[in-house]
């Protein structure tokens, strides 16, 4: 049988008294290092070293027996309340009453960072007027609407404006907000890449984009809409973007271009706020249950002339719903932007940049030896607000960087009633004899009667031409925006560069689509060195137009 320790009284009376002298050193000697990285003793109680998180006292005993006493106390931040609009889905956010917090996070197809946004929303804080500009199409003209006050980019200024006004900021009672809607009726991303600006001031903060059913899914106008996003960043304010998706309901597909500008937002890291998010899922339940109803869609949607219902244009109602989302996100980005700049100097500074690498490799990465650290290249740089350096449409490599594009523009969709142009219009014209035709022969605005908003720069018999001074940069490409028609007695034009007519394209205006009078830009030249050139463009007497007609009308002349 073995011994059990210890069994001798006296060997266990010893270790226990040892243990109970040990225990009582403890208490009353307390270990520290003065001032000086000495170690030194002190007959006291450790709690008279161990202060408080806000404060403490050290005390240092010396051979001389001197005290010296060191307190440290951090100054707090004073205390600010949150803003009015730090209230998303609380008792006191209408817009999460009307809508639930379901759908509302449904509309957030993308949100992003929102750097630039949250930059923007702090200058309206700080009291400095900010500039919005609407690039879109007749949704955002407001068609059907009786009133522009119910147009959804007016409601969403003004709610902008009262926001801030509300808030805590002392300089709020100066809010301002402008607003510049720059649409056009029937427009594409394949025009708009390069005429925007013909639309809206180059000293915008917040651009919104509303060309997702304008566009049809097609690559290279999802191509004209990374162009437009670039072109926009590159502004003198580097506004912020945010792209409303709204929905139709008429065309031989639900998916429309803004599915395919989804990808290039998120790769731009722009916000999306798309209705069909929010209201799709309620009209085909709808239907499901009872093939008859049509009630979310008469409520939601416009209405012809005649009554009939209009899933082209959203309603009234509609138009509320786009503000609304837009409020509650926007509210939601400005408080979250808010938060951010009260923690402001509590981090270090090598962990304040933002949109930096601030993540650390796996544990098991470290004892296993692969990486010491996650690879940082971008230390210290502030990447938020950066623009990718390649297209999304090309290859990855190490070496390509596009530069940014200055959008040439030259259109007649900005002529206002033939008597005026808009404040931010480059007219169309053409250059004088002998570039250009003059007398009976040329080339002149002309709008038809019944339609004067629609301005075109019009020639009629063969061998009348337009010329055009213009100005490329990064990509090289030229283009021409032109009418084409079944109906409309339309012929051809042959356009070219410089002295290059060999090379030129030819314009078709007839085509066999009945009932369709749309615009159509065509490339005349794909890589012309940066700088500027003369484009022409000359009627000619071989025309497709069944009945030999050879009229050829130009709306715009666009370069990049």
């Amino acid at each position: 049988m073995g011994r059990t320790p210890f069994s001798n009284p006296v060997q266990y009376f010893l270790i226990v008294g040892v243990g109970l002298f040990s225990l009582i050193l403890y208490l009353t000697f307390f270990i520290f290092l003065d001032v000086e990285g000495k170690l030194s003793l002190s007959l006291a109680s450790p709690s008279t070293y161990c202060g408080s998180r806000n404060s403490y006292d050290m005390k240092e005993t010396t051979p001389t027996t001197s005290t010296m006493t060191v307190t440290v106390t951090p100054t707090p931040k004073p205390f600010e309340p949150e803003p009015a609009y730090c209230n998303y889905c609380s008792p006191t956010d209408e817009v999460c009453k009307r809508y639930g917090s379901f759908n509302l996070a449904r509309s957030r197809a993308y949100e992003g960072s929102n750097a630039r946004l949250k930059r923007v929303l702090r200058k309206l804080r700080s009291g400095q007027k900010i500039k919005i500009g609407i690039v879109g199409g007749s949704v955002s003209i407001g068609y059907g609407l009786q009133d522009r006050r119910d147009n959804w980019s007016y409601l969403y200024a003004e709610h902008v404006r009262d926001m801030f006004a509300e808030s805590t900021s002392s300089n709020a009672t100066n809010i301002e907000v402008e607003l510049i809607n720059g649409s056009v009726s029937g427009t594409i991303s394949q025009y708009m890449e390069t005429c925007f600006r013909e639309h809206i001031s180059e000293d915008v903060d917040l651009v919104i984009i509303e060309l997702a059913i304008n566009d049809q899914r097609l690559e290279y106008l999802a191509q004209g809409y990374e162009h437009l996003i670039r072109s926009i960043f590159a502004l003198p304010q580097k506004p912020a973007v945010i792209n409303v998706q709204v929905m139709a309901l008429m065309f031989s597909t639900i998916t429309m271009g803004g599915d395919l500008h989804t990808a290039v937002a998120e790769y731009y890291d722009t916000s999306i706020i798309s209705i069909r998010n929010v209201l799709l899922p309620h009209i085909l339940r709808s239907t499901q249950l009872k093939p008859s109803d049509n009630s979310l869609e008469d409520y939601w949607f416009g209405h012809d002339m005649a009554g009939g219902l209009d899933l082209r244009h959203v309603s009234k109602n509609g138009h509320r719903m786009i503000a609304d989302l837009l409020q509650s996100f926007t509210s939601r980005v400005a408080c979250e932007g808010w938060h951010e700049d009260q923690l402001i100097g509590t981090y270090s500074e090598d962990s304040n940049v933002a949109g930096g690498w601030d993540w650390d490799p796996y544990e098991s990465d470290r004892t296993e030896g692969l990486i010491s650290s996650v690879p940082n290249p971008n230390e210290g740089e502030d990447v938020s607000e950066y623009v990718p350096r390649q297209l999304l449409y090309q290859k990855y490599d190490h070496t390509t960087s596009v530069p940014p594009a200055v959008p040439f523009c030259r259109t007649t969709t900005t002529l206002v009633g033939m008597v005026a142009f808009s404040t931010y219009a480059h007219p169309l014209q053409t250059m004088p004899a002998p570039f250009s035709s003059e007398g009976p022969d040329a080339f002149v605005l002309w709008s038809h009667p019944s339609n004067p908003g629609k301005v075109w720069l019009t020639g009629r018999k063969p061998g009348a031409r337009a010329a055009f001074k213009l100005h490329t940069s990064a990509l090289g490409r030229v283009r021409v925006t032109y009418l084409r028609s079944e109906s409309w007695g339309l012929g051809s034009a042959w356009c070219w560069i410089d002295d290059d007519r060999q090379n030129g394209q030819r314009l078709d205006g007839y085509w066999k689509y009945k009932n369709a009078h749309v615009t159509n830009t065509h490339v005349v030249v794909k890589n012309a060195t940066p700088g500027e050139h003369i484009l022409y463009c000359e009627i000619l007497e071989d025309t497709t137009e069944p009945g030999g007609a050879t009229g050829f009308r130009i709306s715009a002349v666009d370069a990049l």
